[in-house]
């Protein structure tokens, strides 16, 4: 048991060493789209969905006024979290099947890629 248990912890701290050099060194997602991608971004739509209502709800402000935060925006946020929600189900249900070439449904193709704090 002990032996395993030190193997473990071995292969834990020896993996990020066996990565290829620069496989981290830019900060741009995989450009391949592919069924792996499209399970997370399912999953990213459904836990992360929420975020379309401050983010409509802050460019909504910057575009058009105070007013419009808790009306326009706060209305297309919520549209948009629904939606994203709905999306985010579809790609996980259907992330085996190359449906379009695995190419996102919505856009952006992450709840984060456009936030706007």
């Amino acid at each position: 048991m002990k032996i395993a248990f030190c193997l473990c912890v071995a292969a834990v701290l020896l993996f990020p060493f066996s990565l290829p050099v620069g496989a981290a060194d830019t900060d741009q997602p995989p450009s391949g789209h592919n069924a792996l991608r499209k399970l997370g971004r399912g999953c990213a739509n459904l836990l992360f969905g929420i975020v379309e209502v401050p983010n409509q709800m802050t460019k909504a402000t910057a575009a058009h006024g105070g007013a419009a935060t808790f009306t326009y925006g706060l209305g297309k946020g919520l549209v948009r979290w629904v939606w994203r929600e709905c999306v985010g189900v579809y790609e996980i249900v259907t992330f085996p099947l190359p449906l379009h070439g695995y190419q996102p449904v919505m856009e952006p193709e992450f709840p984060n890629e456009d936030y706007e704090p």
